[in-house]
């Protein structure tokens, strides 16, 4: 079995007669104009290469991207899950679709070669493949930001197909906008971004620890932000603690190998065939280098009063639609929505039971008191509210910037009433108490925390958010 690193997500197999490339992404960026990958992929190895199966883990654009699918021969045929909502528009691009049950075991040709796919959470999935003699993990984004008895279960699962494993590829990051877009008065970005980073690399590192592989390698994070508003983000996203540090500090006695890998970086039956090894990302040699695609990013069309008031209109239908949940909030606030290169916006206010929305012109020299605003490009948000899975250009990618006026609003999560506003809806979000009324919710929240037992909660602003001054935890 010979693996090459293509970049990000992408890895090739190499099985005597058959090849597998799993999720292609390098033809232009994802998510809008977010996203771009960096460093550069390594196309060099799909040269004269014929790919047999194109394994497709999941429907983001950073995995699902039919801009570089275009570009490849229909003469590959694509593996999805069952069940997932790939199969159709995969089929719509040309691709003869073969689709995997969890339980099924596919084999594509010699004798030995064997590809498994399993559903995980939140409609992700891994895949597995052996040739009969080493088993490569492919996890991508299957588990390491998944619930704990999700990792858990999979990992005994895989453990008990293959006690000996050979290769794991798996995710450590950056797939959501949360917490580098949120602006905070006294917040300490550059800290949170790399405390949330922390994060996920101990998750990293807590896999590999369990599954045992000879190899572990951390992937599915090439990745740079070049509108200038998360620009900042780069740095401390990629140049804090590295997956691969967190685990050697963590089990310095292991005898997994870890590589902090780079595209190019190929291996073959255990020994390292081209050496390719992540480097710092550096701000200044960005801007050069990437001068053209920077310039892309920042680039804003005129957002007309009209074109703000059709957005307007649909945000006004999810605010009937949400009425019953938006009431049961109990406090007032004020949200403003605005638009990148417009002088119009559009403000949200809860006075009691009473929500309204309405279109506004905008004074750079006097804007109004809010508690939140959120900016972000009109096509972004429009996309959000009107297609299927269309608020990911918002929440997975960074399609736009929270902006607090105080701290205290902050750590109540107020964002959260905007956000259920800002995609498209088929009906009302979930009671906010669930099945419960709010006094015994809370009840059970308080005997949570009295037997010490709370549940992490991954997208709350409080249990990222570093302030100046404070220590990273």
């Amino acid at each position: 079995m010979k693996i090459t690193f293509i970049g990000h997500a992408s890895i090739l197999v190499e099985m005597g007669s058959v090849t597998v490339l799993s999720d292609p992404w390098w033809r232009g960026p994802c998510f809008g104009a977010q996203w771009w990958n960096y460093p550069e992929p390594h196309l060099e190895a799909l040269k004269d290469c014929r790919i047999d199966y194109i394994y497709i883990s999941h429907g983001h654009h950073d995995h699902f991207h039919p801009g570089t699918l275009r570009t490849l021969s229909r003469d590959s045929k694509v593996i999805v899950a069952r069940g997932t909502s790939l199969a159709s528009p995969v089929r719509e691009l040309g691709f003869e679709v073969v689709e995997l049950g969890d339980e099924d075991v596919f084999e594509p040709g010699p004798e030995g070669v064997s590809i498994r796919v399993m559903g995980t959470y939140s409609d992700d999935t891994l895949m597995t493949i052996t040739d009969g003699r080493e088993v490569c993990l492919n996890l991508n984004d299957a588990l390491h930001a998944a619930p704990e008895a999700v990792q858990a279960e999979f990992v005994a699962r895989l453990k008990k197909l293959f006690p000996r494993i050979e290769y794991v590829f798996c995710g450590y990051g950056v797939a959501s906008h949360f917490p580098n877009c949120y602006v905070i008065p006294g917040k300490d970005r550059e800290a949170t971004a790399a405390n949330r980073q922390r994060y996920f690399n101990r998750q990293w590192a807590k896999l590999i620890v369990e599954l045992e592989p000879a190899f572990g390698f951390p992937f599915a994070a090439d990745v740079v932000f070049l509108e200038e508003e998360l620009f900042w983000a780069n740095e401390p996203t990629h140049n804090t603690e590295r997956p691969t540090d967190a685990f050697k500090s963590l089990n310095p006695e292991s005898p997994v190998t870890t590589i902090d890998i780079a595209p190019g970086f190929a291996i073959q039956n255990g020994n390292v065939l081209r050496e390719s090894f992540r480097k710092p990302v550096n701000e200044a040699s960005l801007r050069t280098t990437l001068q053209d695609k920077i310039a892309r990013a920042n680039r804003y069309g005129r957002v007309s009063e009209m074109a703000v008031k059709e957005v307007a209109d649909l945000i006004q239908k999810n605010l009937e639609m949400c009425a019953s949940y938006l009431h049961s909030y109990e406090g007032n606030y004020r949200f403003l929505i605005r638009f990148r290169n417009s002088q119009y916006g559009i403000w949200i206010e809860k006075q009691g039971r009473n929500v309204i929305s309405v279109v506004i012109a905008l004074d750079a020299a006097r804007m109004p008191e809010y508690d939140v605003s959120y900016t972000t490009r009109l096509p972004y948000l429009k996309w959000s509210l009107t297609e299927p899975f269309g608020d990911e250009i918002l929440f997975v990618g960074s399609g736009g910037i929270f902006e607090y006026k105080d701290q205290l609003k902050a750590g109540e999560n107020l964002h959260r009433e905007l956000a259920e506003l800002l995609r498209r809806r088929d009906g009302p979000p979930r009671p906010r108490y669930g099945k419960s009324s709010k006094v015994v919710h809370n009840a059970k929240q308080a005997i949570k925390q009295l037997i010490g037992r709370r549940d992490q909660d991954l997208y709350s602003l409080a249990t990222w958010t570093v302030f100046k001054d404070d220590q990273v935890r």
